[in-house]
């Protein structure tokens, strides 16, 4: 099968897609599929993440591309070229052009359209950039949402998002699937609706070798704070989605509360803060962390790659990702592979971490999270390190790469072997 994927950008600074759409399309090629990716290049962001085995066409972004979210008439043009080679394409985000220009691709070729929404449909993402997005909308996004053949979910709780919310923006809701009614057609219509399904495969993680677990003086060299202190470690892009505000005011709290308990400062947790700053929202970060008065108990790492982000999550006492919203988070599978416990919120899809016994799931609020927080450093090392043993366990049965990589390739087959039935 000749696979065309098609996303904004694979800069690695930008996080999750880069790494899980990248990925994917390597393992369909190793699968024996031919597989092509198609995106921009932003120099200015940093290096592309490499996708072994597949075919990347490259376009470089202009001024015009930074600054109108994707706009390029030449990658547009790159893009509908790709598409009459392909058998499928597969559009991964919302909301920018390149996804416009996989739809139009798509059509034009008589391609069917695979739609990975990637958190952009749900209720907190919509409710941000609210002009813009209505823009988009009248623009290009219906039209992509109604030329879909398939919708891909990273988790359950994905696709009744994508359910809940098509079918607020639209008319009805149909419980197994979306009918054409639903994505804009008229109610009543003579024409039977067309149903489009949704998949469920979710982002997939490697299994670090153990007995190579980076030691800490990678970081305790450039950062001499962390020497002799408890790490508490969130990773993930700097942006107000992640509910960094309120981690620190649960940090305060917890640190308040803890007072006398916990020694020293140089014995005391410490909260890593590692993430790319595409916003400039560290500045606000930092404001709040002196407002807070937790300076002392707060290191701001910048972006972490390679081996030091393997030596944060490999080393972390416990691992926290309190984000009002992500369509899977993918940082917390991978501190689980390092066998590290995790304390996720209710806005990520990881249930499965308390269900597991391998760390905790609760709402992104100040008085559950402080409460765990103190909760997790109460617990003596071998319980944390039981708590993550169980979590890698769970990562190991249930999210290997060519889980995703297979299921999405059957869901390809599937979807193309219903338009051939359906052709007069």
């Amino acid at each position: 099968m000749k696979i065309l994927h098609v996303v904004a950008l694979i800069q690695a600074s930008t996080g999750g897609p880069a790494v899980s759409v990248t990925r994917l399309a390597s393992e369909q090629a190793k699968l024996g599929h031919e597989v092509t990716l198609a995106c921009l290049d932003y120099p200015h962001l940093g290096p592309q993440v490499k996708a072994p085995g597949v075919r990347v066409v490259s376009v470089k972004g202009n001024i015009l591309a930074v600054r109108g979210r994707g706009w390029s008439p030449r990658f547009r043009r790159v893009v509908i070229e790709e598409a009459k080679m392909a058998d499928v394409v597969h559009n991964h985000g919302l909301w920018m052009w390149p996804n416009a220009y996989a739809r139009e691709a798509a059509v034009a070729a008589g391609r069917p359209l695979i739609i990975s929404p990637r958190g952009m449909l749900d209720s907190w993402s919509l409710n941000r950039s609210k002009l813009r997005k209505a823009v988009a909308w009248r623009l290009f996004e219906k039209k992509n949402l109604q030329s879909a053949a398939l919708f891909h979910a990273t988790a359950a709780s994905e696709a009744l998002s994508i359910k809940e919310i098509l079918s607020h923006r639209f008319t009805r809701l149909d419980t197994d699937s979306f009918s054409a009614e639903d994505l804009g057609g008229k109610s009543g219509s003579s024409e039977k609706a067309k149903e489009i399904p949704i998949v469920v495969a979710p982002n997939g993680v490697d299994l670090p070798d153990l007995m190579r677990k980076p030691g800490r003086e990678i970081l305790e060299s450039r950062f001499p704070e962390l020497k002799d202190r408890r790490w508490v470690v969130f990773m993930s892009r700097l942006h107000p989605k992640k509910g960094i505000d309120v981690l620190l005011r649960s940090w305060a709290r917890q640190k308040e509360e803890s007072l006398g308990l916990l020694g020293s400062s140089s014995l005391s947790p410490v909260l890593i803060l590692a993430g790319s700053d595409l916003i400039g929202y560290r500045k606000d970060v930092e404001r709040m962390v002196k407002e807070l008065g937790i300076e002392d108990s707060v290191v701001m790492t910048g972006e972490v790659v390679g081996e030091a982000k393997d030596c944060l999550l490999a080393n972390a006492d416990v691992f926290v990702l309190p984000s009002y919203s992500e369509n899977f988070g993918i940082v917390v599978a991978e501190a689980m592979a390092w066998g590290r416990p995790v304390i996720a919120s209710t806005g990520t899809p990881w249930k499965e971490v308390e269900e597991a016994g391998a760390g905790w799931w609760i709402e992104p609020a100040e008085e559950a999270l402080a409460g765990v927080l103190q909760e997790a450093l109460g617990k003596r090392q071998e319980d944390l390190d039981a708590m993550g043993a169980r979590g890698r366990a769970l990562v190991g049965e249930r999210y290997g790469w060519s889980v995703p990589a297979e299921r999405l390739t059957k869901a390809y087959e599937e979807v193309l072997a219903t338009a051939e039935r359906s052709e007069p």
